[in-house]
């Protein structure tokens, strides 16, 4: 059976969230998006008085026979899987799960919610099973992961009970083309969802300009919402004003989530703040990609960026000189020997005087020898140019970074 629109999957979690949560919640799927609103919805429902654990389990360790998570091939066993000691597998059980037989000292009900859990169910689908039936009134589990292995044969029949009772959930991401390729992507499940999300952020967008919105920042959800909530603060919100087309956003979406020291440069001498951060953020996170369309080495990328930066500082630097001394602004960019995007660069260098730009060289070069002399991770160094770029904090010496 195929798996259901993500956002279906999540109306029917939160019935079942408001009737009341089961012995055991699975929330799967490979949307981190879809997953992480389940799980704020679950966490939201277990009762005020229960007592609440919640355990990130990505460092649970998977036993040898094969990796936590693979959904592909069978058991081989009887389908009885022993606890790690060989014996019942309830008797040798996490404490975790032998909490929610009764809740704890202070509260009568408890309730476990395990995050990232695939190697926790790997280890521990065996005693879960044996113990649902001897959990507590108002007790429970709630696990979430990706992906949970069921090739043992326990695992495999508990996954068919939580299917069967409407307590398992599987959130695929959003098709951005529709089943049928010859119909418009705007009726594909991804632009549909980023209208209503339009709509309902104040912000209501034509489906040409929500396609023109995925096109620029790209499919990931988490982007797709801070952008829209960046159009929101532009354009104010009002949901009874009549959607945006692509015209209306042609300027308005400045900010692509993968980002270039080129961009940063940019942000830095047009005095935006927020872009500047963003870049950083966006090209330590994701990346950076060379004219051959393969991702730069993360080693190279500090050395890359200030290096660029210090270049276009100058440059600002002695166009602000030639500016100073006389030179006609409509002259400038050809003087200081700028041939592209000239009206840009004149427009930096009236921006800033001779100190801010020489503060800013300084700046920058107690970045590049702090990359030399401590252990700090590049994307701090630089958001430490930044703020003492913008916010005008203080730059340390050679003997503040001397041990």
């Amino acid at each position: 059976m195929a798996t259901p629109n993500p956002e279906d999957e999540l109306a029917r979690l939160h019935k079942l969230a408001a009737r009341g949560l089961p012995p055991i919640t699975l929330v799967t799927g490979v949307s981190d998006h879809f997953r992480a609103e389940a799980m704020e919805r679950l966490l939201a429902a277990v009762p005020k008085e229960a007592e609440l654990r919640v355990l990130d389990a990505v460092d649970e360790r998977v036993g040898s026979g094969g990796a936590a998570g693979d959904d592909d091939g069978d058991d081989d066993g009887d389908g009885e899987a022993a606890a790690p000691g060989g014996g019942d597998p309830a008797a040798e059980v996490c404490p975790e799960l032998q909490e929610l037989r009764g809740g704890g000292l202070f509260a009568k009900s408890a309730f476990l919610v395990v995050r990232r859990g695939a190697g926790f169910w790997y280890r521990h689908v065996a005693a879960i099973a044996a113990l649902v039936p001897k959990f507590g009134k108002g007790c429970g589990l709630v696990l979430e992961a990706v992906k949970v292995d069921r090739r043992k044969k326990v695992a495999q029949a508990l996954v068919k009970s939580l299917n069967d009772s409407g307590a398992a959930f599987d959130f695929r991401d959003l098709f951005d083309m529709p089943y049928d390729r010859s119909r418009s992507p705007f009726e594909g499940e991804l632009c549909k969802w980023v209208v209503g999300r339009a709509a309902r952020l104040g912000v209501p967008l034509q489906p040409d300009a929500a396609w023109l919105l995925v096109m620029q920042v790209g499919k990931a959800l988490g982007h797709l919402l801070a952008e829209l909530g960046r159009l929101r603060d532009r354009f104010g919100a009002d949901p009874k004003r009549k959607p945006l087309a692509p015209a209306d956003l042609r300027g308005q979406l400045t900010c692509s989530f993968e980002s270039t020291p080129f961009e940063l440069a940019e942000a830095v001498l047009a005095g935006d703040r927020r872009l500047a951060q963003r870049s950083v953020r966006a090209m330590f996170e994701r990346g950076v990609r060379g004219k051959d369309g393969k991702a730069m080495d993360t080693g190279g990328l500090l050395p890359f960026t200030t290096s660029w930066l210090y270049g276009q500082l100058t440059t600002a630097y002695e166009g602000r000189l030639l500016l100073d001394a006389g030179t006609s602004p409509r002259d400038l960019a050809a003087k200081a020997g700028v041939h592209q995007f000239a009206d840009r660069f004149t427009a930096a260098v009236q921006k800033h005087d001779l100190a801010r730009l020489r503060r800013g060289l300084l700046a920058l070069h107690a970045c590049q020898r702090a990359s030399r002399l401590t252990g700090e991770e590049p994307d701090a160094l630089l958001e430490r140019f930044l703020a003492q770029w913008f916010d005008g904090a203080p730059i340390p010496t050679l003997q503040d970074l001397e041990p």
